[in-house]
């Protein structure tokens, strides 16, 4: 049977159109369509007919005239084209007929992201430097393997003390870094004026409220969130993020010089403190060595000539001493020459590859992109909410009947939600027995009441609002079920 057999049947009985015919047989406009447009019908919407027409309690337009049987070539093809493929020509229909919503969609997407990309995003920029940290040992060079021919081990690895630049990482989030950097005086382009970095990250323009610890605290969070640095390869890169260009390179200029600061200090307490001690060795071993010396002396002067093998054993037992005293002696001052020469070298322990320059435009805006994006999310959107739609719209009637259902439920649970007095007196109870937890709460940093914080105070506020409503909404239900 072809379309337009159906077409004759279903309009010789009032049923004109392709809505008209898909509500009469239980299916879709577009499967009717796609009936249309290959001109045939499969074998079961045949027998679905048949049914409706030799039913009596069918539609009375329908009731009259001949039973039709498909024919033997309509049930081959049916093997071929069933109401529930879907194929191109469907999905283009659908698309045709959403038109509308399909270009909404997109145009909405990229307008609202040209608009916040373009005027509200707040632009971020990144300024970078790199730069090479020194290897370990790697300013001793030869002196390193000269040291060794006289017997002086100088190790080959890092060592593990404060003064490693491989602590670098470790050393920008300490409190340490945080309190001498955090003093430092930089331009800020949104006061127009210099303030010390504490300012400009906390109390701003005015006279501070809280405490110099507090302040720092809270400075470092945002101090640590606008620097990061990472190894690439033998050079690490040092990143400073802010929203001003001239600002994030000061910055950035600020960070690696404290860097550098804070490891020379730490170095040249470290030197200083081996300095001392092999001082105080080379002194102590030194009159070691003179006493074993003038031992040594006094015994020959006494004993000219020796002939006793146990007067020539205590002759080497002195002699042994004094070499000894003398190997350690020369042990120290070797040690000592190599930590003033560490001293001499502690000024250059990083060298600077690509200095901090003034980034040329944002690192967080890219329009194009983010609008070719917004068009290509809009597009995709646009056609899922388009079948959606078009699902919604031309479903059968069962299917309809189930999502009025949906809607409906939804609407009765939520008002019943509202109306269920246990619902509220279990709200209302739970929230009662952690009233004084809430408002016995202080926090750290109080503003308000002396006790509370603006976040604090905001969540009370609430807490309390909603205690009442709920309370309130127990009591109403209560008495008017009791009427």
């Amino acid at each position: 049977m072809n379309f337009s057999e159906l077409e004759k049947l279903m309009s010789s009985r009032g049923v004109t159109s392709l809505a008209d015919i898909a509500r009469a047989l239980s299916t879709t406009p577009q499967a009717v369509s796609n009936w249309k447009a290959r001109n045939q019908i499969p074998h079961h919407v045949v027998a679905n007919l048949n049914k409706i027409l030799q039913s009596p309690a069918g539609n009375p337009q329908t009731s009259a005239g001949p039973p039709i049987y498909s024919s033997p070539v309509t049930r081959h093809s049916s093997q071929f084209y069933e109401e529930d493929t879907i194929s191109l020509s469907d999905i283009l229909l659908t698309m045709a007929e959403q038109l509308k919503v399909i270009v909404l969609v997109p145009f909405i997407t990229v307008f609202f992201t040209f608009t916040y990309v373009q005027f509200i995003q707040q632009p971020i920029y990144e300024s970078h430097s790199t730069i090479l940290l020194p290897k370990s040992n790697a300013g001793l060079g030869g002196l390193a393997g000269l040291a060794s021919q006289f017997g002086v081990n100088v190790p080959n690895g890092s060592s593990a003390d404060l003064s490693s630049p491989s602590l670098f990482p470790e050393l920008m989030k300490s409190r340490t870094f945080a309190e001498r950097i955090l003093d430092k005086p930089l331009y800020s382009s949104e006061f127009n004026k210099k303030l010390s970095l504490l300012a400009i990250f906390t109390y701003r323009d005015e006279w501070p409220e809280l405490g110099q610890d507090t302040l720092i605290q809270k400075a470092m969070g945002v101090l640590q969130g606008m620097i990061s640095f990472k190894s690439e390869g033998s050079f690490s890169i040092l990143t400073v993020k802010a929203g001003d260009p001239y600002f994030a390179r000061d910055l950035n200029k600020v960070v690696l010089d404290e860097l550098q600061s804070l490891n020379r200090y730490f170095k040249s307490q470290h030197l200083e403190e081996k300095t001392a001690y092999i001082k105080n060795r080379i002194e102590f071993v030194g009159n070691d060595l003179k006493e074993s010396e003038q031992t040594l002396k006094i015994f020959r002067e006494q004993n000219r000539q020796i002939s006793s093998p146990s007067l020539q054993l205590e002759q080497g037992r002195l002699a042994r001493d004094v070499e000894i005293q003398k190997g350690i002696y020369l042990t120290l001052k070797q040690q000592f020459e190599l930590a003033k020469i560490e001293e001499v070298q502690e000024a250059s322990i990083v060298q600077v590859l690509d200095k901090p320059q003034v980034p040329l435009g944002p690192d967080n805006k890219n329009l194009k992109l983010s609008v070719l994006l917004a068009g290509f999310l809009g597009v995709g959107l646009g056609i899922m909410i388009g079948f959606i739609r078009a699902y919604a719209d031309n479903s059968d009637m069962d299917e309809r009947k189930k999502i009025r259902r949906v809607k409906h439920l939804f609407k009765k649970k939520i008002k019943d939600i509202f109306q269920d007095r246990r619902i509220s007196g279990i709200v209302s109870s739970l929230m009662l027995i952690g009233l004084p937890l809430f408002l016995g709460h202080e926090s750290k940093n109080p503003v308000y009441f002396g006790l509370y914080s603006t976040k604090l105070m905001l969540v009370n506020t609430v807490y309390v609002l909603v205690l009442f409503s709920s309370a309130y909404l127990f009591i109403y239900l209560t008495r008017k079920n009791a009427k």
